[in-house]
C-alpha cells in the first residue's frame, strides 16, 4: 500500500548498560582448638612389684614353719603353700596388667596427641596461607574497584548524553507513531463499508477456515456484499478482518483452480476478472489477501500468521502474531493460467487434498458445486 511506504513504522534503537555488582564474601576463620598433652597414668613402679615377690617369699618360710609348730600333717603343710603361692602370682598377674593396659593407653593417646599437634600446624600453615591470598585478592578488588569508579566517573558525562540521545529519538518515535496511528485512522474512515451478507454459495473450505479465523481475530464476517458502482452487480467477500483500534480492514478470498461441478477454470491469473476486483477494493482503502483453497486446507494456522503479520505491517500491533509465532510461516504459491487450470479439473487435482480434509461429505459438496 502507498500509505506504508508514504508512513513506515518509525524504528528506534536503544542501548542499555548493565553493571556488575561485586560481592565480597568474607570468610572468617575457625577457632582454633588448643590441644592439651595426655597426663601419664599413676602406676606402680617395676622396683615396688619385686616387693610382692618378696612378701611371697617371707610367707612360703613362715607358713611351713607355723604348719610344724600346729602339729600340721605334711600334705596339709604343702596344700596351704601352694594356695598362697596360687593367691600371690594372681594378684602379681592382676597388678602387673593393669599397669600394662594404663600404659599402652598412654602411648596410644601420646601418639593420638603427635598427629594432631601436626595436623594443626598443617591447619594454621593452610589458614595463614588463605588469609594472605584473601588479603591480595581484597586489594585487587579495592584497586580494581577504584578503577571501575574513575571510569564510570569518566563515562558518565557518556552516558548522560547517551540518555538524552535516546529520549528525543524516543520522544520523536512516539510522535511520528501518533502521527502515522492519526493518519491510518483518517484513512481507514474512507473505507467503503458492505451493505449487508451475500447469498452467493459458499465454497467447501470457507466453513472450517472461518473457525480458525474467529479464534484469532476479534472481528470477521463470512460473505460480506459489497455493492459495485454504476452497476446492479456485487462483489461477495468470501471474509472481511477488521483491526478494531484502527479501522483497518482486509478482504480474505479462497481461490479454487476450477468449479466443482461445471470444472471451469476460476481465479486464473491471465483473466482479469480478479484483476478489476482487486483494484476496486484497493480503491475502497481495502487490503485484498487470496489463499488458495489448498493452502487453507493444508495450513489453515498459516494464512492465519499471514494475515497478523499483515496488520502488524500495517499498523504495529504485535499482538495477533504473538498468539501465532511459532507457526511455520506461510509458502507461496504460484498462480495458475486458464491452461493449468483445465489440466487440474481434469486430473481432480481438488480431490487430492479435500479427502482428507476432515470434512466426510466434502467430496460430495465439491461435486456439487457449479
Amino acid at each position: 500500500m502507498q500509505f506504508c511506504d508514504q508512513y513506515p513504522l518509525p524504528e528506534a534503537t536503544s542501548s542499555c548498560a548493565t553493571s556488575s555488582q561485586l560481592q565480597e564474601t568474607q570468610q572468617f576463620e575457625q577457632p582454633l582448638v588448643l590441644l592439651t598433652p595426655p597426663q601419664p597414668p599413676v602406676v606402680l613402679p617395676v622396683k615396688l612389684l619385686w616387693l610382692i615377690w618378696v612378701f611371697w617369699l617371707y610367707g612360703a618360710i613362715a607358713l611351713p614353719l607355723l604348719a610344724i609348730s600346729w602339729g600340721w600333717l605334711w600334705w596339709e603343710m604343702l596344700l596351704v603353700v601352694a594356695a598362697y603361692s596360687c593367691l600371690i602370682a594372681a594378684a602379681y598377674s592382676y597388678v602387673f596388667g593393669c599397669r600394662q593396659k594404663l600404659l599402652s593407653r598412654y602411648k596410644q593417646q601420646v601418639l593420638e596427641y603427635n598427629q594432631q599437634e601436626m595436623l594443626s600446624q598443617q591447619e594454621i600453615l593452610s589458614q595463614q596461607e588463605t588469609l594472605s591470598q584473601q588479603e591480595t585478592l581484597s586489594q585487587q578488588k579495592r584497586l580494581s574497584q577504584q578503577e571501575i569508579l574513575s571510569n564510570k566517573q569518566q563515562e558518565f558525562p557518556t552516558f548522560k548524553l547517551e540518555k538524552q540521545r535516546l529520549q528525543t529519538v524516543f520522544k520523536s518515535v512516539k510522535i511520528d507513531l501518533h502521527h502515522r496511528n492519526r493518519s491510518l485512522k483518517d484513512l481507514m474512515s474512507l473505507r467503503v463499508s458492505s451493505t449487508g451478507i451475500s447469498q452467493a454459495r459458499q465454497g467447501v473450505s470457507e466453513e472450517r477456515f472461518l473457525q480458525y479465523l474467529q479464534q484469532y481475530f476479534e472481528e470477521v464476517v463470512q460473505a460480506a456484499e459489497f455493492k459495485i458502482p454504476s452497476s446492479q452487480r456485487s462483489y461477495s467477500a468470501d471474509f472481511t478482518v477488521i483491526h478494531t483500534p484502527s479501522g483497518l480492514g482486509i478482504d480474505v478470498e479462497i481461490d479454487e483452480p476450477y468449479a466443482g461441478k461445471s470444472k471451469k477454470p476460476t481465479h486464473c491469473c491471465d483473466a482479469d476478472s480478479d484483476m478489476r476486483r482487486n483494484q476496486l477494493f484497493l480503491e475502497w482503502n481495502w487490503i485484498v489477501v487470496r489463499f488458495t483453497e489448498k493452502q487453507v486446507v493444508q495450513a489453515p494456522l498459516s494464512c492465519c500468521k499471514f494475515l497478523a503479520q499483515a496488520i502488524a505491517f500495517v499498523t504495529g500491533d504485535r499482538s495477533y502474531l504473538k498468539q501465532l509465532e511459532t507457526e511455520p510461516d506461510l509458502l507461496s504459491v504460484k498462480p495458475w493460467t486458464t491452461t493449468e487450470a483445465r489440466a487440474m479439473a481434469k486430473s481432480n487435482y481438488r480431490l487430492t487434498y479435500l479427502s482428507g480434509f476432515g470434512v466426510g461429505s466434502a467430496c460430495d459438496r465439491l461435486s456439487s458445486q457449479p
